[in-house]
């Protein structure tokens, strides 16, 4: 049986997670004020006002941002947002697109090759890392860069990239944050406070949802108004947990695995995590209660909500309680939570060998 008595004591905390993941997961709300704060400090010398669509080039932990922020946008209305994660850049791109490199390290090997692509081909360009090759060739070509605060893993950075990407949206005029920018942060910080590690098991939820989890398979199950987050929570089981996870999106899940989700006898050890949806759409409404019925006939559900606000409020309280289960699930099992070693000797091999 798993012993939940190292979620609630400090001691036991410390000794597995080594490098300290559950400060960074916990500084969420600060790296979304420290990143408008940047972003606002930022010259954007050279940068088209009201581009017609910005092109987000990243990867991983740093893309992340742009996906929500492309979902953010889409809810919100404005510019097209369009993550890149690939070495070359979409064929689609529109006369006054601003091409944003993002990447935490700022070496990212996609990163670089398509944002140097995209100067290239003659795109206005900016970058956001915490250094490396992105903020040399930023400087090399005068281009504005934001600089944000080195130390954490890309994925445990999220803060920083969100908000810088909500302060270049708002320098450039495609919308207008800085009237919920910090209601948000707020709403960030509640949500972190009610689920960080100071609070005991029977008061938190994050807590009890990793004991729930287990050594079962966490399938998210979300709508498509937030894939980011749900696609954010799934990374997190990945790379926190060190599991495997899987996303369903519905509707399109009902058309494929849903199948597996009746039939398949392993479906049992599955747990699914339904994410409240944002949009008030009956026909999905419905729908959703139709799926939650029949999932609970074949695995284990709880539901993750979001509470009352803004679009943004919503997400982030999404995303706090995917980060700290995700932290706690890694607990519950031993694991440091932070180490990727085998994403560095991935990496390692692949730039040992020629293209």
């Amino acid at each position: 049986m798993t012993d939940i008595s190292i979620l609630d004591s400090a001691e036991k905390r410390k000794a597995i997670d080594r490098e300290g993941m559950s400060a960074a997961l916990v500084s969420f709300p600060f790296q979304l004020e420290k990143g408008w704060e940047l972003s606002n400090n930022a010259d954007m010398g050279g940068t088209p006002e009201h581009p017609v669509s910005i092109l987000i080039s990243g990867m991983g932990g740093s893309a992340i941002g742009g996906d929500i922020f492309s979902d953010l946008m889409a809810h919100l209305g404005g510019a097209a947002v369009q993550v890149n994660r690939s070495y070359w850049l979409p064929g689609n791109l529109r006369d006054g697109t601003l091409h944003i490199g993002i990447s935490y390290s700022g070496n990212t090997e996609e990163t670089i090759t398509s944002f140097s692509r995209g100067l290239e081909a003659g795109l206005p360009s900016m970058g956001i890392s915490s250094g490396g090759k992105l903020e040399e060739i930023c400087r090399e070509h005068s281009l504005p860069f934001i600089k944000i605060p080195s130390g954490e893993q890309p994925r445990a950075a999220l803060g920083y990239m969100l908000s810088s990407l909500l302060g270049i949206a708002t320098k450039l005029g495609i919308h207008d944050f800085s009237r919920t920018i910090m209601g948000a942060v707020q709403a960030a910080r509640s949500a972190v406070s009610a689920v960080a590690p100071d609070v005991p098991f029977a008061e938190n939820e994050a807590k009890q949802t990793a004991a729930w989890i287990g050594d079962a398979t966490p399938v998210i199950v979300a709508t498509p108004d937030i894939y980011a987050v749900a696609e954010r929570v799934k990374t997190q089981f990945n790379e926190n947990s060190k599991r495997f996870a899987w996303l369903m999106i519905m509707p399109e899940a009902n058309h494929n695995d849903w199948v597996p989700v009746q039939l398949d006898p392993t479906s049992s050890g599955y747990r699914a995590l339904l994410l409240e949806s944002i949009v008030d759409e009956p026909l999905l409404r419905r729908r959703m209660g139709v799926v939650g019925e029949l999932f609970e006939g074949r695995m284990e559900t709880r539901c993750i909500g979001h509470g009352e606000g803004g679009v943004l409020d919503k997400m982030l309280r999404l995303i706090a309680a995917g980060d700290m289960t995700s932290y706690y699930l890694a607990l519950l099992r031993g694991t440091d939570p932070s180490p990727v070693d085998v994403l560095t000797h991935l990496k390692n091999t692949i730039a040992s060998r020629k293209a």
